[in-house]
């Protein structure tokens, strides 16, 4: 059963990834993109959150740094 859900966190977490990579080379093109800003925003917040309550806690304070970045912007 756990691995099922591990299987589940990560492909998830790589369709994110490639989102944010998309939106990311978008907002080197655009930085001053609220609408770009605001899905890196939320691409991190639910990385954040799915990796908490999986207790991956490390890649939990990462994406948690890096949603404040984009929050702050």
């Amino acid at each position: 059963m756990l691995d099922q859900i591990n299987e589940v966190f990560f492909e998830e977490a790589n369709e994110l990834l490639e989102s944010l990579e998309g939106y990311l080379l978008s907002l080197e093109e655009n930085p001053s993109d609220k609408e770009i800003i605001s899905a890196v925003f939320r691409i991190m917040h639910t990385i954040k959150g799915s990796s908490a309550m999986m207790e991956f806690d490390s890649l939990a304070t990462i994406a948690h740094r890096i949603e404040d970045l984009f929050f702050i912007i």
